[in-house]
């Protein structure tokens, strides 16, 4: 036998490179500084004897809940001047009723739950308008009189200081640098665009995974435009997003590219389109040749803008629902090469060694905020209830823990409200923290003397909620840390201590109620509550495109098709969200991977009627189409959407409706007996290439939708509305 190998020893340098090269998981990271930011708002107060400590680890509770720290000295001042103007408006609304605390109150519910509408809305970080409304509240003094103002100087104080040790810390210690993301994003993206594109013609179980992604990495590119801070990157906010609309123009010309399938024409693309060979190469070239620029910054050959050589001799030979799947495959094919040519014209700028400069779309940058969101608004309802819920409980019982009560109700509510994190885990977690806290009430806090002591008490309390619970709910865990009452001197009482246990079991309790009412947040109801208002977007957004090429349309319409245009694709996002909490096993007629599959075909359709109504606005002029819809006496897909929004299932619905040969049929004949009767002179050569691109798109949005209805007919949703038990 071989003898064995004897393994050499490692050497002192190997040691140390493998200790250097050694890294602290992320998560480690965020829980030491968070745990360090604490302990230090605890010791530094009681050394220069400074009141409401707890006021400066409560605003890192809320600021921590957000997730990571990754924070710039910018932001630290956005949150101060949050919480600044929090204390000008509660101390100004103190000022004007300083008798009258009904008034008072009811200003100050008004002030809280408007800014907090605004932290749901808000897309960006959160956390400043959350400060801005905790502040309100806490500089109310529990309804007394007696030097009303410098309390309220205090708490502002320690609240500005909380901020301070998180953004100083966050900054200095194990920086997390905001870096820009859009170029390498954009880069994933060309990935997957390029991916899609060879497999256009593929069959859809092969490109869908091609579609989601760019869908999702499209998603992803518009976050990291919107959360940008251009002043701190190489490139200007206007920059970024003329990147980003050239990168969702392309976008959309490949999904158009996948519904326009070559074998339905009998005969390859050359055979109507003589140069078709040379775009196609060209295309992929680019799509290649952008990818190698992220990796080694060579410059882009571009080539010459294409001009397509048309056999009109051969395109006669086709029906007229083909020659408009033909004539959008043109038009497309040109859009995407230039679209491609202007991209790799920008990245040649980009990687430049001069200052970046590429002609910027004249276009409004996206707002931060999503205005009118239904849940949105049903959640700061909730808001206000709670905060008058426990406003009485304050005033009846008048609990130890003051209006701290109503504080912490009132904030922790946008984290319970329409999310997945439910207030009874939350009551799990918090008596973990009851338990905890109470041993360390009972066996550890009368031992401690010394700082260090105290140091080391706090930052283990906090590490192991910051460690082993998620971010979201790690606060109700850290909660525990706010009931045992630290202050310098400390004072011992077991009987108070169980007292202001049981007030934060009944904030809890509060929140549990209303995240049962009167709004119910089972994932089922607010599935099917979903769904509905899906088909009534889509709906109300079609109809609108029907009666724009009208030129019609009252303006409560055109209100509700823009209402319908900026919430479809939200609400498709949380259809998907919530079909995935649903727990299957209590409904025997619905099965998980299809209700999953349904909402992504929903997303596609609802991408597809997006992108149509954005066209429908262009070509609204063209009189063809405006004719041509003038003429239309049939049944539309708008009216098959309004009868699903009435919740109808599939087998109440006409059968033809659902049979897609017959209703490309019906189109097909329609559009024969329309153009018979036009006279070649009558309209431009644009004018009819405008109408036959405008009918593919509506092609395109009908078999999007007829795979939707497929999906329907395999799921019984009125299953979904039975009870559990």
């Amino acid at each position: 036998m071989q003898e064995a190998v004897q393994e050499k020893p490692r050497s002192f340098s190997d040691t140390l490179n493998m200790l250097l090269n050694f890294q602290l998981s992320e998560k480690f990271k965020f829980a030491v500084k968070t745990s360090l930011a604490m302990m230090l708002a605890y010791l530094i107060p009681f050394s220069q004897g400074w009141a409401q400590a707890q006021t400066a680890v409560i605003t890192i509770m809320l600021i921590a809940v957000v997730g990571p720290v990754g924070d710039s000295v910018s932001k630290g001042l956005y949150r101060v001047i949050g919480t600044i103007i929090g204390a000008i408006v509660g101390m100004t609304l103190i000022a004007l009723f300083p008798q009258d605390r009904e008034l008072y109150l009811v200003a100050l519910s008004l002030c809280v739950t408007f800014t907090l509408y605004l932290t749901r809305a808000y897309k960006g970080d959160n956390t400043i308008f959350m400060l801005t409304a905790v502040t309100m509240m806490m500089v109310f003094q529990n309804g007394k009189v007696d030097d009303v103002f410098l309390y309220g100087v205090d708490k502002t104080f320690m609240t500005i200081f909380g901020i301070a040790l998180y953004t100083f810390i966050g900054v200095f210690l194990w920086p997390v640098r905001t870096k820009d993301e859009t170029l390498s994003v954009l880069s994933s993206l060309l990935e997957a665009q390029s991916s899609l594109y060879k497999h256009r013609d593929d069959k859809e179980e092969t490109r869908q995974s091609d579609l989601e992604s760019i869908q999702t990495k499209e998603k992803h590119l518009e976050r990291s435009v919107v959360a940008a801070r251009s002043e701190e990157e190489a490139l200007s906010l206007e920059q970024k997003n003329t990147l980003l609309l050239n990168a969702k123009e392309i976008n959309e010309l490949l999904i158009l590219l996948t519904y326009h399938d070559k074998a339905d024409r009998g005969h390859p693309d050359t055979h109507y389109i003589a140069n078709y060979t040379q775009v196609d190469h060209e295309i992929g070239i680019l799509f290649h040749a952008l990818k190698e620029a992220f990796q080694t910054g060579k410059s882009i050959e571009i080539p010459e803008k294409w001009e397509a050589a048309i056999q009109k001799q051969n395109i006669r030979e086709l029906s007229h629902i083909d020659r408009a799947a033909l004539t959008a495959t043109i038009l497309e094919m040109g859009k995407l090469h230039e679209s491609l040519r202007q991209m790799a014209i920008k990245f040649n700028a980009v990687n430049s060694p001069y200052p970046t400069s590429f002609t910027l779309t004249k276009r409004a940058n996206p707002s931060k905020f999503n205005w009118f969101d239904p849940e949105d608004l049903k959640g700061t309802l909730i808001t206000f209830i709670v905060f008058w819920i426990t406003t009485l409980f304050w005033i009846w019982i008048n609990p130890p823990a003051g209006f701290l009560v109503v504080t912490l109700a009132t904030a922790l509510s946008v984290i319970t409200t329409f999310s997945p994190v439910k207030p009874s885990l939350l009551i799990i977690v918090f008596t973990f923290s009851f338990l905890f806290a109470t041993a360390m009430y009972i066996l550890v806090l009368p031992h401690v003397i010394y700082s260090w002591e105290l140091a080391l008490f706090v930052f283990t309390y906090a590490f192991t909620g910051f460690y082993f619970i998620k971010p979201m709910i790690s606060i109700f865990f850290l909660l525990g840390m706010a009931v045992l009452g630290l202050s310098n001197p400390m004072v011992y009482n077991f009987n108070l201590f169980l007292l202001i246990l049981f007030v934060f079991y009944l904030f809890l309790f509060v929140l549990l109620l209303f995240y049962y009412i009167p709004f119910s947040t089972k994932p089922e109801v607010l599935f099917m509550m979903l769904k509905k208002r899906f088909f009534t977007l889509s709906a109300d957004l079609l109809q609108k495109s029907n009666r724009l090429v009208k030129q019609k349309g009252t303006r409560r319409e055109r209100m509700a098709a823009g209402y319908s245009e900026k919430q479809l694709f939200n609400t498709v996002k949380k259809m998907q969200l919530w079909a995935s909490k649903i727990d299957t096993e209590y409904f025997e007629t619905i099965e998980k991977k299809t209700l999953l599959s349904f909402t992504k075909n929903c997303e596609t359709f609802s991408y597809l009627l997006l992108m149509m109504h954005r066209k429908d606005k262009k070509m609204a002029d063209n009189p063809l189409i405006q004719a041509f819809f003038k003429a239309q006496k049939h049944k539309m897909l708008s009216d098959l959407l309004k009868e699903y929004s009435q919740e109808k299932n599939t087998n109440e619905v006409e059968a033809h409706w659902q049979d897609e040969e017959t209703i490309l049929a019906q189109i097909e004949t329609q559009l024969q007996h329309f153009l018979s009767a036009v006279k070649a002179d009558q309209y431009t050569q644009s004018d009819m290439i405008t109408f036959y691109e405008n009918i593919a798109l509506r092609r395109n949005v009908w078999i999007a939708f007829f795979k939707c209805q497929e999906q329907m007919r395999a799921l019984n949703f009125d299953g979904l509305k039975e009870s559990r038990f």
